[in-house]
């Protein structure tokens, strides 16, 4: 009985190892697709408005090299507007959606104000906080912050108010304070929801950088793809979009790892 269990435990095993494996595969093989089909669409293009993934890699390169570029300066300005912004957004935006979702009291009082602000689009708040503080900083990292916050509160909210009375009711049946509760099996059972709220609010947050550089000052990332726009250098404008990219793959990717690995300890 035990050498059958363990064949079919072993042949499952094989099974998601394949099908990880084709996962992969059908990811290499649509990409290089990708980028065959583009390389041909740039070179049949005029190079003012369209650029090859291959002028696009040799401009990157040479950005990168070159100081007068500004590239990595450029991607040091956007990271120091972005990581504030976008992490006091992810703490704010938990807290808020924790109170929402565990407090009726809570929820009702400020529940109005949350869905008016995540729909409101940042771009139209901006004037308004631009003759309030000023150009700056301070200004920038408030937009991101603004951009980010509710779609992690609204998300987490959501997940705390979903997580059933069968997970609760064991934990209040031993005594469980209500910080053990919140610890122990609320945060855990909703933090596929806190996930996919900070993987939201991760796309605001580099749009809505991007659009502050431009709009408030002329600097990081935004405002090297304003100079490269302005100046006609198709193949450098994909320079600070490749960065943001690759940002948001990397933010993303930490968050699905630590979501996977907090879900396989709470399982446990």
């Amino acid at each position: 009985m035990s050498d059958a269990l363990s064949i079919a435990i072993e042949s499952e095993r094989g099974r998601l190892r394949r099908l990880v494996w084709e996962h992969r595969l059908i990811v290499v093989v649509t990409l290089i697709a990708f980028l065959i089909v583009w390389e041909i669409a740039g070179r049949l293009t005029n190079p003012l408005f369209f650029a090859p993934p291959s002028a696009v890699a040799a401009a990157f390169w040479d950005a990168l090299l070159d100081p007068e570029a500004r590239l990595l300066h450029a991607l040091l300005e956007t990271l120091s507007i972005l990581v504030p912004g976008f992490v006091l957004a992810c703490v704010v935006g938990v807290a808020l959606g924790l109170l929402m979702g565990r407090s009726t009291l809570a929820y009702h009082l400020l529940d109005p104000y949350v869905t008016i602000f995540y729909n409101t689009p940042r771009v139209a708040l901006i004037p308004i906080l631009l003759l309030w503080m000023g150009v700056g900083d301070l200004l920038k990292i408030v937009i991101v912050f603004l951009a980010a916050v509710f779609p992690v509160s609204v998300n987490t909210m959501v997940g705390v108010r979903d997580v059933s009375a069968q997970f609760t009711e064991p934990a209040r049946s031993m005594q469980a304070s209500e910080r053990q509760l919140l610890w122990q099996v609320v945060l855990p059972a909703s933090f596929p929801f806190i996930a996919a709220g900070i993987k939201l609010a991760l796309g605001r947050a580099l749009t809505t950088v991007i659009v502050a550089e431009f709009f408030v000052s002329v600097s990081g990332l935004g405002g090297l793809l304003h100079a490269a726009s302005t100046s006609y250098q198709m193949a450098l404008m994909f320079a600070p979009v490749i960065i943001l990219a690759a940002m948001g793959i990397a933010i993303d990717a930490a968050v699905t790892y630590l979501e996977r690995s907090l879900l396989r300890r709470y399982r446990s």
